[in-house]
């Protein structure tokens, strides 16, 4: 994961100020949950000033690993030097897939873990290592657990006198020995029960009823079938306890009576599912040919009134001569 800031004489760019801070936090989280290995806000030319990368998105630790040593790689890809502080945090994520930093959360695991440096000198171009170290304690529950490490820039000041908070948050999975569960559930699945055309617009929500986190990605990703065509949702994850809503469009042929399903498979074999119905119909179309046949038949109308009116004068006229004929043409003995 790399985060960037670029610098114009006079307004910051790629940069959260002030009380947003917590919420760039939360932005790096949703990318860290929903790709593993090490991601990027692409730094493209010029190279920037500042740009921070961190490797590996997210940490996933086995239950048989917890004792060992576990790392974070942090790049300096920028220009400047800076420092960097490392912090942990208990978190919860909405249905979004948004990091929320709260005390108390169901899962915590911020207190098991140490970090190793805590601050961090970084020169342009330099990587360094942190350490984390996991100490589980005496009777935990089974299952997952979860934390974040997060790599923070102290506050700069712009030009413009503006402090700019800048960091980075990487989740931290901690598995404790015990049955491992992965079963989700699909909480329901959306779309519109009428449309007249496309996109269409289908999300569903999954829910995570078991003990460890599901990923859905690469090929792993959640599919919907719907009107003949096998469509991808993004890549996400979820954690253990929560729930998280995905969205993915279609664009339905111009008429018909389509069903949407999704369907996971379930830890006994079987396929947990749900369906959607959706109704296409072109009534805009329809307008138009409503319109088009109006406009038709008013023009036949006008056309019969008149091809009336010219039989009936002709007849007239017809009637008139054959009258003048049977008086005018008689002649006194």
């Amino acid at each position: 994961m790399r985060l960037i800031e670029y610098r114009r004489p006079v307004t910051p760019v790629g940069v959260v100020t002030g009380r947003l801070a917590t919420k760039l936090i939360a932005v790096m989280g949703i990318l860290c949950l929903g790709a593993p290995g090490s991601a990027a806000i692409a730094a493209s030319r010029p190279k920037p000033g500042f740009s921070l990368q961190v490797s590996p998105t997210r940490l996933v630790v086995p239950a048989g690993s917890v004792s060992a040593v576990q790392h974070f790689e942090v790049t300096n890809k920028g220009r400047s030097p800076f420092v960097v502080t490392v912090e942990k945090a208990d978190f919860t994520a909405d249905e979004k897939g948004t990091l929320r930093f709260e005390r108390e959360t169901p899962y915590a695991a911020a207190a098991w873990v140490g970090v190793q440096p805590a601050r961090l000198r970084m020169e342009a171009g330099e990587t360094r290592k942190v350490a984390v170290r996991i100490a589980v304690p005496a009777s935990p529950e089974p299952g997952e657990h979860h934390l974040a490490v997060i790599f923070k820039v102290p506050a700069g000041t712009t030009r413009s006198n503006i402090r700019v908070n800048r960091a980075i948050a990487a989740p931290v999975f901690v598995a404790v020995p015990g049955p491992v569960d992965r079963t989700v559930e699909i909480a329901d699945l959306r779309a519109p029960k009428f449309v007249t055309g496309g996109p269409v617009v289908i999300s569903t929500r999954i829910r995570d009823v078991g003990t460890v986190h599901r990923d859905f990605r690469g090929r792993g990703r959640l599919h919907v079938r719907v009107g003949g065509d096998d469509l991808a949702f993004p890549d996400f994850t979820v954690l253990r306890g929560s729930v998280r809503e995905v969205t993915t469009q279609w664009n339905p042929p111009l008429m018909c009576v389509c069903h949407a399903a999704v369907s996971i498979p379930a830890a006994d074999g079987t396929r947990r599912s749900a369906t959607a119905r959706i109704i296409v119909f072109p009534l805009h179309l329809l307008a138009v040919a409503l319109g088009v046949l109006a406009a038709l038949l008013t023009l036949a109308w006008f056309a019969r009134r008149h091809y009336r009116a010219k039989v009936l004068a002709a007849a007239a006229a017809l009637n008139a001569a054959e009258g003048h004929d049977a008086t005018g043409g008689r002649t006194d003995a």
